[in-house]
């Protein structure tokens, strides 16, 4: 009986330490759970809605210090990297429980901005310069471009041209520019440049080699600055249609008069047919060209019946006419 009773007793007390054991198993598996759940991480990218930037912008996972401010914050618009070895001091020093996986790990912190559209600025400039009598087409040379108009996140995307001033006499002008409005001048930004009078002319919609006789279907207009025209710049269709290339035209630039020709429709030593008018009489009789000619040329050329040279008109493909 005795004996029983010692076994059972060592039962119990194997029974005890072996539920001690299952709940302290269970204690650290519930440990880690919350340790995992509370894990610290990096947030990769960032946006930055004020001045500083906190720990909570830089790792999720905190359980306090989110709101620690650990310095300045980007520009509005612009971006902060922090690099592996950058968040490793971070972390030490402020005794986080998080390392670098690897070199490559960042974090890109961005300052949330209102940013200006350019081509609305040069719009609103084009409206206020039309006020001073500044017409027709052109475009606008500011001399150091355009402003870049950040303004903070928290206000709207406007601006107003505050004053404009325009000389005639050499196109300048000169602008002051305020955002979002005069009322609230949060940036300022002053403009000055030229107006640059453009002006259309013919172009070739492809390059065209010597002998193409140049059509109104080869042709498109085009705008350059005024100041690129020259003298010599073919400003009219009418100037192009019916010529041809002294040599090869590209397309899209600026042609000459000296870049083109009348066509030969009259070669040298080739048969021509000679017309001869006096009034209601007109006659025809062979001939022989001694020279090339376009139409409107005056060429010489010989009568092969009377082997006589004269001079005559070309007209048409292979046809000249004599003068009487």
């Amino acid at each position: 009986m005795e004996h029983m009773r010692s076994i059972y007793g060592q039962c119990s007390i194997t029974l005890r330490i072996l539920v001690f054991s299952i709940s302290l198993v269970l204690c650290a598996l519930l440990l880690v759970g919350a340790q995992n759940a509370h894990a610290v991480g990096l947030k990769e990218n960032t946006i930055v809605t004020d001045s500083t930037i906190k720990l909570g912008d830089i790792f999720y996972g905190l359980s306090e210090q989110s709101d620690k401010v650990l310095g300045p914050s980007p520009r509005p618009g612009t971006d902060m990297v922090l690099n592996a070895r950058t968040l490793m001091r971070i972390a030490i020093a402020l005794d986080l429980p998080w390392r670098p996986s690897s070199t490559s790990d960042y974090v890109v912190l961005s300052r949330a901005a209102t940013l200006i559209d350019q081509n609305k600025i040069e719009q609103s400039l084009k409206e206020a310069l039309k006020e001073k009598g500044v017409e027709g087409r052109y475009n606008l040379r500011v001399s150091s471009g355009l402003p870049d108009i950040i303004l903070p996140h928290n206000q709207p995307g406007s601006f107003e041209i505050s004053k404009v001033s325009f000389n005639p006499k050499n196109n300048w002008f000169e602008a002051d520019i305020v955002a979002p409005s005069k009322n609230n001048p949060i940036h300022r930004a002053r403009m000055s440049g030229t107006v640059d009078r453009l002006s259309s002319i013919p172009v070739l919609r492809e390059n065209l080699r010597k002998g193409t006789i140049i059509g109104k279907r080869d042709v498109e207009f085009m705008d350059i600055p005024s100041r690129s025209v020259n003298h010599d710049t073919i400003t009219n269709l009418e100037e192009l249609k019916g010529m041809t290339p002294r040599r090869i035209l590209h397309a899209g630039e600026p042609i000459r008069t000296g870049e083109i020709e009348a066509p030969q429709i009259v070669g040298r030593g080739q048969l021509v047919t000679m017309v001869f008018e006096n009034g209601a009489l007109s006659l025809t009789a062979k001939g022989k060209a001694l020279e090339n000619g376009a139409k409107g040329d005056l060429i010489r050329v010989v009568n092969t019946a009377s082997n006589r040279t004269l001079e005559a008109l070309v007209t048409g493909q292979r046809e000249v006419t004599v003068q009487p």
